[in-house]
């Protein structure tokens, strides 16, 4: 037999030359890449002829189908190259690889120790066999709509939040509460991540772990919050809202921390269960806007579909968001909407997109006025707090301004409401268990506001709501707090109860705009339920001034307070 010197000869002779050009199946693709290379290697030693090629195997011999995405982050490499090793034969890392391990090929594995490392360490350069490539947010990213940079916001909660990529999915977002070796911190200004789930991990005995909490999203734990979340998206599924934010699931993480030099926990092994996430294209409201508007975000809000606000805040108020602000509302470059980081649901209703909570007072009147007592100093200092003569930006996504004559009422989302009437008939029990929630409370407060919306619509359940919640008294900081129904603001200026903030060095270019571009929704004025709902601006108790702003000022000046 003649001699064969290279893998070239079999990998022609094994590729079918009639293969089909689409292959439906990722699975099935990388199925068959495996075999061949596999049915090489038994020829080879049947044979008893040089297998050298397949020592020299590259990323270009794995031919098993990956997601555009993926093939894109994945870097190439060759099986005898310097520093190469697998997921399983490295402890610690600088590039992962999506490939799999060809079979019958022998692990490759570096010797230990390397530059600061320790002798025992085994570094690698590059990984084979990761079900991820982890990356870390970075700090802004291009809006083109804007013609700027705009910021990234990590989220406040020290959860570790990164970007991925996988084979089958390509670009996810992925989350962790705990579960990371290294002392990884998402920022240097949070808690490191508890190594292990100690409360609620895997690995724990189901009748030793921890019963689960209110709330989602909490650190330090892990499948609790898993089955919070997923709960959420099969819910969400159910009732058709899925369009209103990213889909979300549970998976076993193969990988390593993202390489980056003065990173204590830079290139350390992942071994765990994380949340992934569908990529929400865009930035968060709060970085476009920056707090003031300008032609060009202006020209962005209108650009945003009515639909995807509406949807948004019905999904806010049927699943009972708490923590909806505008680092986790998110429009893209052509001004679609979706909201992100959904883990509170289940409690009182504090949504940006609804009139009434505190994040939407904020937007309207500012931090000062409603949380004076949150603010460094003492109380008699700080209350009452200065009342904004402008609004900020995110007031125009009220779902008011998006909804035909600025009332939802029984105008729901299709699908929604045949999901309500089967909740509705449910037990509390049933919801839970058919849904896998991770408390029953979750289901009880799911039931009573599905049987609002059934008795009267969306502002009924809303009023309905907020007639639970104290009102809110311009100190304390909290989400169960409710504020009083104002007439909505959809535009730079709409009578004398609405102004918004205009960047100051565009003051000129924003005047030259006609009415009707300032408007979100220029003739969408309120209806007849709109005006009976709220007529105009509301007395409420964080609004009453007992010493003018005029006559505060003078007493803080007074008391020489800057």
């Amino acid at each position: 037999m003649t001699r064969l010197a290279s893998l070239k000869f079999w990998r022609v002779l094994l590729v079918p030359q009639d293969r089909p050009a689409k292959i439906r199946s990722y699975r099935a693709r990388e199925m068959r890449s495996t075999a061949r290379i596999a049915l090489a290697l038994c020829l080879c030693a049947a044979a008893v002829v040089s297998c050298e090629g397949v020592n020299a195997l590259t990323s270009k011999d794995i031919t098993s189908a990956k997601h555009p995405d993926a093939q894109a982050a994945s870097p190439e490499w060759k099986i005898d190259e310097e520093g190469l090793g697998t997921w399983e034969t490295c402890d610690t890392c600088e590039q992962c690889i999506l490939d799999p391990l060809p079979a019958g090929v022998k692990p490759p594995r570096p010797k230990g120790g390397g530059p600061g490392q320790d002798p025992g360490v085994v570094h690698c350069k590059k990984c084979l066999g990761c079900s991820v490539i982890l990356t870390r947010m970075k700090e802004s990213q291009p809006m083109k709509a804007l013609g700027k940079d705009v910021k990234v916001f990590s989220g406040a909660s020290g959860a570790a939040v990164m970007k991925g990529v996988t084979a089958e999915r390509g670009n996810v977002f992925v989350k962790a509460w705990c579960g990371l070796n290294g002392n990884y911190r998402q920022t240097p200004r949070n808690h490191p991540l508890p190594s292990k789930c100690e409360h609620d991990g895997e690995n724990i005995p189901s009748s030793q772990r921890r019963p689960c909490q209110l709330k989602g999203g909490i650190f330090g734990w892990s499948e609790c919050n898993f089955k919070f979340l997923n709960a959420l998206d099969k819910l969400a599924e159910d009732a058709n809202l899925t369009a209103a934010t990213p889909r979300t699931w549970t998976e076993h993480v193969k990988s390593f921390i993202p390489w980056q030099k003065g990173d204590e926990a830079a290139g350390v092994k992942v071994d765990t269960r994380m949340q992934f996430y569908e990529v929400a294209e865009g930035a968060s409201i709060e970085a476009l806007y920056g707090g003031i508007i300008d032609p060009r975000t202006m020209a962005l809000t209108k650009k945003i579909p009515h639909e995807d606000v509406v949807r948004a805040a019905v999904f806010d108020l049927l699943f009972s968001e708490q923590d909806r602000h505008g680092q986790n509302v998110f429009v893209s470059e052509t001004g679609s909407l979706h909201i992100i980081d959904n883990e509170g649901a289940f409690g009182p209703i504090n949504s940006m997109l609804i009139p009434g909570g505190q994040k939407y007072e904020v937007y309207r009147i500012g931090y000062n006025a409603v949380c004076c007592g949150n603010l460094p100093g003492p109380d008699e200092q700080n209350c009452p707090g200065e009342i904004s003569d402008a609004s900020a930006p995110e007031v125009m996504v009220d779902y008011r301004c998006h909804a035909p004559g600025r009332f939802v009422g029984t105008a729901l989302p299709p699908g929604l409401e045949p999901f309500l009437r089967r909740i509705d008939k449910m037990s509390e029990q049933a919801v839970f268990d058919h849904y896998e929630m991770s408390h029953l409370e979750h289901a009880k407060t799911l039931k009573v506001r599905v049987g609002e919306m059934l008795d009267g619509g969306f502002e009924h359940a809303l009023i309905a709501q907020y007639a639970r919640q104290p009102p809110g008294d311009g100190k304390a900081y909290g989400n169960d707090f409710f504020y009083g129904l104002q007439p909505a603001c959809c535009g730079a200026k709409e009578g004398d109860h609405c102004k918004v903030r205009v960047a100051a060095h565009e003051s000129q270019n924003f005047a030259q705009l006609s009415e009707d571009d300032k408007l979100v929704w220029p003739g969408n004025e309120p209806g007849r339920e709109a005006n009976t709902l709220w007529p105009g601006v509301v007395e409420a108790p964080h609004l009453k001034r007992p010493m003018a702003n005029k006559l505060r000022r003078v007493r803080r000046l007074l008391l020489g307070i800057n």
